[in-house]
């Protein structure tokens, strides 16, 4: 089971194209910060050249670190709780026009037989909910 490498590809009838990826670890969710709103009014004229390199500064470190550094502290949390759970996760990704994902859970003895039939169904251009699993939705 990989994170990164899909199980297996498929192309539905109308060409779309999807990853299917089975996995126990959950990652953390990506969360960007805020950046803080100034008021351009309340800066002297002086104050106003240091305004875009603390506002870039800002962008870097909402937007980029502070994100990266939750991850980095939640992942190996993830990683165990995935390791100690009995649950299997298949995840169906369709990267293009808009991303979409779907999600279905299962368990280690049936997660061939499962993965065979969502990759059948969506070949087909439908979701299926397969024997031995639960579908949890969508998202994107």
């Amino acid at each position: 089971m990989s994170l990164f490498r899909p199980a297996r590809t498929v192309t539905t009838p109308s060409g779309e194209y999807w990853e299917l990826y089975v996995s126990k670890t959950v990652l953390p969710e990506w969360r960007e910060g805020r950046p803080g709103s100034h008021e351009a009014d309340t800066w002297p004229v002086a104050a106003g050249l240091l305004e875009l390199p603390l506002a870039l500064v800002e962008a870097i470190w909402s937007g980029l670190v502070r994100p990266l550094l939750r991850v980095a502290v939640l992942l190996p949390g993830a990683w165990l709780s995935g390791r100690r759970s009995r649950a299997i996760r298949i995840e169906a990704l369709r990267p293009y026009p808009s991303r979409r994902v779907l999600l279905w859970t299962t368990t280690e003895g049936q997660v061939d037989g499962v993965l065979e039939e969502i990759a059948a169904g969506l070949a087909e251009g439908r979701v299926v909910q397969p024997v031995g699993a639960v579908y949890s939705g969508q998202t994107g």
